[in-house]
């Protein structure tokens, strides 16, 4: 069933595209040639599949949306809400340009990366499960990791003549032992923190749907007394599960890396001093993230 997703320009979907492409993932199907992007959504208990093709310019941006027929009118409504909160297709980045275009340094980036924003997880769960998982890990051995998760959940759906792999839901991870994770190379302690939150999400202690309506701070206090979750950890999940505007993962090693590089600095700077640095780029900081981790991919 395809319909249209008009995002606010500019917006560069293939731009975007990038970022998943440096890190293939079992659930996500990316054709760079087409521009599109197939993944298995979860509504409820309900797994639905949608490609999104795009089919504009980045001055003039259009998205077309492909899923099955046969949903209801608030199934079809809640796919186009999820996809526009996936692509971040509201936000006006006119604000953030003009902010960053005073800072030294930014006007060049800017101009390479005209209409990138980030592409958010597809569901709460699964976006702390991941960042959990890639905790003091390399990239690669991160992405290992969730592809064994994918594989050991075992769920598959047909989609245009292709099997896509499902990402586990909270309730399947909830039944695993720790020694199922442990099996794929899990240390321990993460089997343990992957395991642990989803038996908090399974048994109310945490309730995902209930983050939506909580500031920043207060999703802080609720997510960071949970083993295995710290400051990095609620500043990414923020940034790729909630898409939330203004957060700055200062202790992040590609950020440091990326602003050393940025600025042409003789040392990486530390946290502190990237917390310092990025001030003045509030209310804007998430973007600046993703600008700059995206500064460090390279082009193929």
């Amino acid at each position: 069933m395809p319909e249209q997703l008009i995002p606010t320009s500019p917006f560069d979907f293939r731009q975007m595209l990038r970022r998943p492409l440096s890190r293939p993932s079992k659930v996500t199907v990316i054709d760079a040639t087409a521009g599109s992007f197939t993944r298995v959504i979860r509504l409820g208990t309900r797994l639905v599949p949608v490609t999104v093709v795009d089919e504009g310019t980045v001055d003039q941006p259009m998205l077309r949306l492909i899923y099955p027929e046969g949903l209801t009118e608030s199934e079809g409504a809640e796919v186009r809400e999820r996809l526009a909160r996936m692509f971040s297709t509201n936000v006006n980045l006119q604000g953030f340009y003009s902010r960053m275009e005073t800072q030294a340094g930014w006007g060049g980036l800017i101009k390479q990366l005209y209409g990138l924003r980030a592409i958010q997880d597809a569901d709460l769960f699964e976006s702390m499960v991941k960042v959990i998982v890639g905790q003091q890990l390399n990239v690669q051995f991160a992405a290992t990791l969730v592809e064994r998760l994918v594989d050991l959940g075992g769920e598959v759906v047909d989609w245009h003549s292709t099997s896509l792999p499902v990402f586990p839901s909270a309730e399947r991870v909830a039944d695993w032992s720790y020694e199922d994770l442990r099996a794929l190379s899990f240390s321990q302690r993460k089997a343990e923190y992957v395991i642990d939150f989803a038996r908090a999400v399974v048994n109310g202690r945490i309730g995902l749907d209930e983050l939506w309506s909580k500031s920043d701070a207060e999703i802080y206090d609720t997510l960071m007394p949970l083993r295995g979750v710290g400051r990095w950890t609620v500043e990414c999940f923020l940034l790729f599960g909630m898409g939330r505007p203004d957060v700055m993962p200062a202790a992040d090693i590609g950020v440091q890396n990326a602003i050393q590089k940025l600025y042409g600095l003789e040392h990486r700077p530390k946290e502190d001093e990237v917390r310092q640095l990025s001030e003045p780029w509030a209310p804007w900081r998430s973007y600046a993230t993703y600008y700059l981790w995206q500064s460090l991919i390279r082009v193929v």
